[in-house]
């Protein structure tokens, strides 16, 4: 038996324009063609590489969503008024007081505000609903929409991680974002 707190996020999460909800089976083709844009996966360190990459990926995610004991969430997002999901994200927990959040958008949808939505949805279910100490997020370090999406949902520049991991025939660096619970409650205030 896991020693890990029960956690539980109660979804979906409801933010301005967006549903944030738990992956079925029919979002597979939506799945495919947001993992399977290279202009999406361009500065992601891990995720399926082909189209039977995505539909695998897919098929774990629905399964890991039957864990009571979750630790991570990856989550599918949808736009009010656009059929099909128009992004994913996650929430991790890495300790009881620390989470990490991540997102990505199809390209239609970039440069609209959704990103810093789903950051800041994510950013108020791990503070609130989960009751995190500590969110941070990586970016790789060329993704400047990322990095402006993250600064504008709250968190702040903490260093540069060189080498931070070897992933698709290269090291990668990254720069680690985070913000405390209180410092984001009070630049809410």
């Amino acid at each position: 038996m896991s020693s890990r707190p029960r956690r539980s996020l109660q979804l979906p999460l409801e933010a301005g324009r967006l549903s944030i909800r738990e992956f079925t089976a029919a979002d597979e083709a939506a799945v495919v063609a947001l993992y399977g844009d290279p202009r999406v996966t361009r500065h992601l360190l891990h995720g399926p590489a082909d189209e039977e990459g995505a539909r695998q990926h897919l098929a774990q995610l629905v399964r890991r969503q039957r864990d009571a004991r979750r630790d991570t969430w990856e989550l599918g997002v949808e736009l009010r008024g656009v059929a099909g999901l128009v992004g994913a994200c996650d929430l991790s927990l890495h300790s009881p007081a620390e989470a990490e959040i991540g997102y990505l958008l199809s390209p239609p949808h970039w440069g609209r505000g959704i990103g810093t939505e789903v950051a800041t949805a994510l950013l108020r279910a791990a503070f609130g609903q989960l009751q995190m100490r500590r969110v941070l997020s990586t970016v790789e370090i060329s993704n400047a929409r990322s990095i402006k999406v993250l600064e504008k949902a709250g968190l702040r520049w903490e260093g540069t991680l060189r080498r931070y991991a070897r992933t698709r025939r290269r090291w990668w660096d990254v720069h680690l974002y985070a913000v405390s619970r209180e410092d984001w409650l009070l630049a809410r205030s």
